[in-house]
């Protein structure tokens, strides 16, 4: 993917632009303007020509432009929200309260295509290569890390993944019921993706059925040895995790609140499954948001 001699700024030389459509919810990736057309390898007809093993002149399809369009259709399927259009692992957004995060986020990309070819990595600390949970306040960047991981991954890395707001799931699951869907055809792209990223784990009314659907996303995955990564406000402390405010009791009394940690919020089951498949990382730090340090 990438090409000698110069940098393109616009696709950081990977031959992929990404831009936002209107009518569109979703960031969308396109062929970027720097790559030459027609393609120098196979001069735009999409094929090339080699020998078989007994000599005869067969037609392949041009890795070149089967890889880039395979790429663009990856990072296009992974749903990334369009506000998060600009979202990188730079270096630029580094800083004392993430960069222990961004090392990890990096460890992690390095070595995910060796776990998806079935290696048995570890980490410099002998602990087992995993996913990652990333707890923290609101407006602290999970979801801006966690949308640059995902370009990585498509974009830079050609692996499949899908940015999923949990919320947003359950949304599409009560019009698929609506639709004559089932549950299984919804959340299937979700099981054949190389890696899921669910964004604000534990958010939602916490109902009985909303936590059938983490449950079977979570299982099923974890059945099949493959990764997955999140995102919340809730925390493993009651002390430092998200304060909601209780809709229980007098509703005048606006000072009562509840401090669920994450482990409350999506029960035992789903909580020890995830300690296994994943680090739960702290993600602390002003609100970027209102500081605009993102």
């Amino acid at each position: 993917m990438q090409r000698s001699g110069y940098k393109c700024l616009k696709c950081d030389d990977s031959g992929i632009r990404l831009s936002i459509l209107a009518r569109n919810r979703y960031a969308q990736a396109t062929l970027c303007d720097c790559v030459k057309i027609p393609c120098p390898t196979c001069k735009g007809s999409g094929f090339l020509l080699e020998n078989d093993e007994q000599q005869r002149e067969i037609a392949i399809t041009c890795p070149d432009c089967e890889e880039r369009e395979r790429r663009i259709r990856l990072y296009n399927s992974a749903r990334v929200p369009k506000r998060f259009v600009n979202s990188r692992l730079q270096r630029e957004h580094r800083d004392d309260s993430n960069t222990e995060i961004f090392d990890l986020l990096e460890l992690i990309v390095r070595n995910l295509p060796d776990f998806l070819h079935g290696l048995d990595l570890q980490r410099p600390d002998d602990e087992l290569f995993k996913g990652m949970v990333l707890m923290g306040p609101p407006g602290t960047g999970k979801t801006h890390l966690m949308t640059g991981f995902t370009y990585q991954c498509t974009v830079m890395l050609g692996i499949s993944c899908v940015f999923q707001g949990f919320s947003e799931l359950l949304s599409e699951l009560r019009q698929g019921y609506s639709d004559g869907k089932s549950d299984v055809e919804i959340i299937e792209p979700h099981l054949r993706a190389d890696l899921l990223i669910i964004d604000d784990l534990g958010k939602g009314r916490n109902t009985d059925w909303e936590l059938s659907i983490l449950d079977t996303l979570i299982s099923e995955r974890y059945n099949r040895n493959q990764l997955i990564m999140a995102t919340t406000n809730f925390t493993e402390q009651e002390e430092t995790t998200l304060k909601e405010r209780s809709l229980a009791g007098d509703k005048a009394d606006k000072e009562h609140y509840i401090s669920d940690t994450i482990r409350k919020r999506v029960g035992e089951r789903i909580y020890s499954r995830l300690q296994e498949m994943c680090y739960f990382e702290n993600l602390s730090g002003p609100d970027r948001r209102t500081e605009d340090v993102l």
